[in-house]
């Protein structure tokens, strides 16, 4: 029995328009892509819709037909990861949330991070390298608990002080 080789997800960026016109988008998400592409925005490639490649980044996405992209090797981290920024020996201030922004820094040829906190803006956003982030599993502080009344109704309870 051969398996099929899993080529899913793989990430990359669009720095141009990949062809003359809007042929390769489907005809419902022209508008969007428009407004997104070209830009160092990394969108991960997840699996095909029919004829065409669905890109998600974040809550976006794109049905596209294969186009020539600039493929990234994945770093391990994902829009919505929750990550400590690591100090670095004091470079960075200490801290947790969410990633919001994946960006390539072609000066550097590095991904770059933009972390935010809760309902943070990004009006002066931090870029992070990998090397800076670290996954944090996120709490779960609802805690379930359960009275149950006594066997008997008769108000009284027992406390056992026996230790």
């Amino acid at each position: 029995m051969t398996l099929p080789l899993k080529t899913d997800p793989k990430y990359g960026y669009y720095p141009w328009w990949p062809e003359n016109g809007n042929d390769w988008v489907h005809p419902e998400d022209v508008e969007l892509a428009r407004r997104v592409i070209p830009s160092p925005r990394i969108w991960r490639r997840d699996g095909m819709q029919g004829e065409c490649v669905v890109l998600t980044y974040g809550k976006l996405t794109l049905r596209v037909h294969r186009t020539l992209w600039r493929e990234l090797d994945w770093e391990g981290y994902n829009l919505g990861d929750m990550v400590e920024i690591r100090t670095r020996g004091m470079q960075n201030e200490h801290r947790t949330g969410i990633i919001r922004e994946m960006h390539w820094d072609d000066h550097s040829g590095v991904i770059r991070y933009q972390v935010t906190e809760a309902d943070e803006t990004l009006d002066n956003p931090v870029n992070y390298t990998a090397a800076d982030l670290k996954h944090v599993e996120p709490t779960d502080t609802r805690y379930e608990v359960r009275v149950e009344p006594p066997e008997s109704d008769s108000g009284e309870y027992e406390v056992d002080t026996s230790e």
